[in-house]
């Protein structure tokens, strides 16, 4: 029992990179399935790279 619950919290918090990168996609106009997907083999990298998209397109909607 013990093991099952360890597992379950480390499939947890695991999943919460692929759900971040997911929402973060999808608030940018990009698809949230292929951003979940990409954030299940390189979860860190890919939150880095919406990140970046996401303020690049903050800077181009800005208006002086």
């Amino acid at each position: 029992m013990l093991t099952f619950l360890f597992i379950l919290t480390v499939f947890s918090i695991i999943n919460c990179f692929q759900f971040a990168a997911g929402i973060l996609a999808y608030q940018i106009g990009l698809s949230f399935w292929r951003w979940f997907g990409i954030s299940l083999f390189i979860p860190i990298i890919s939150i880095g790279v919406l990140i970046y998209l996401w303020d690049n397109e903050k800077v181009k909607t800005r208006q002086w």
